[in-house]
């Protein structure tokens, strides 16, 4: 059911989106109004199934870890064996993102993995299972990626970019403590810090540097807001692009104009079937249309063909799936 919010409730979750670990004073300043007033309209979100959740971004390259993604198209499945495969993979470590889609493939899954070997072990871990129900799979590889905070959503608001994996594999060092941290914060990522200090049994100073040492290796990229883009009435779609005729200041440009675009929210170079993967989240079809059109004028010769799948529900997203 599509959830009625104004324009104070949008500019609060675009700064959620921006860094969901800020206070509320401190988004009660940039969008006019009390703290506590703040309080009470990210409860009603909340609430109203708008957040689902608050979460941190992590780079999986400084983590050790390959991005890929795996795109299934299914056959002889029936609903119920479809939801039965979804459970599977929801237990699995190492999946990141889990969706259904609509268009050329039914299921996407990102994965970590720390080789192409483990990769191969891990798939036919997970799926020669359900080989029998697999019709197609298209897997790529992530070059490199960034997310872009949700500008749609605030008039006139430009989209800031935040790493989402790029590097080569560095396997960082990791205690205890650190791992405690990242797993706390996954899925509780405003998580004050006095509470997370009891639950380590340490102090509010350690917790409080663990988490700037974290984020100054690169290891924690930024905290976000889980947002329910079905609760507003909006849509999600992919978009993969085949380019010819690139060179190194079109891909800038292509990145650059990715960042530009409100409804654009993660861009990612690819290794694979498609060269440019897009996350679109748009309010109307007028907005994907436009994009469409932007991208075909400005890369006339270089967009040889493209495909887009719409993401009809999500089952997992988390950034640290270990």
């Amino acid at each position: 059911m599509t959830v009625k919010i104004d324009l104070k409730d949008k500019k609060i979750l675009y700064e959620l989106d921006r860094d969901s670990r800020q206070s509320n004073k401190s988004i009660a300043r940039k969008v006019g109004l009390s703290e506590q007033v703040v309080g009470n309209r990210v409860k009603r979100l909340v609430d109203l199934g708008v957040i689902e959740y608050f979460y941190l971004k992590t780079n999986p390259s400084v983590l050790g870890y390959m991005h890929l993604k795996i795109y299934l198209r299914l056959h002889n499945i029936t609903k119920q064996k479809e939801e039965e495969l979804i459970q599977d993979l929801n237990n699995q470590k190492n999946i990141y993102w889990l969706s259904s889609l609509r268009g050329k493939y039914d299921f996407v899954a990102s994965i970590y993995v720390k080789n192409i070997a483990d990769f191969s072990r891990k798939y036919e871990e997970v799926f020669s299972k359900w080989g029998n129900y697999i019709l197609e799979r298209n897997v790529v590889v992530l070059e490199r990626a960034f997310t872009y905070t949700k500008a749609y959503l605030v008039p006139k608001q430009q989209s800031e970019a935040i790493v989402y994996s790029i590097g080569e594999e560095n396997k960082a060092k990791l205690d205890y403590v650190d791992i405690s941290l990242l797993q706390i914060l996954n899925k509780d990522g405003r998580k004050p810090l006095i509470e997370i200090a009891n639950k380590l049994n340490i102090s509010s100073d350690t917790v409080r540097y663990r988490i700037n040492s974290l984020k100054k290796t690169n290891i924690i990229t930024g905290f976000g807001v889980k947002i329910d883009y079905r609760k507003l009435g909006n849509q999600y779609h992919l978009i993969f692009l085949k380019l010819q005729n690139m060179n190194f200041q079109k891909h800038k440009k292509l990145e650059q104009l990715s960042q530009l675009n409100r409804n654009i929210i993660i861009f990612i170079k690819t290794i694979g079937d498609h060269d440019i993967e897009l996350e679109v989240e748009t309010t109307n079809s007028n907005e994907l249309d436009q994009l469409m059109k932007t991208l075909r004028d400005h890369f006339v010769s270089e967009i040889k063909d493209y495909e887009i799948l719409e993401v009809t529900r999500e089952h997992r997203m988390t950034y640290y799936p270990f």
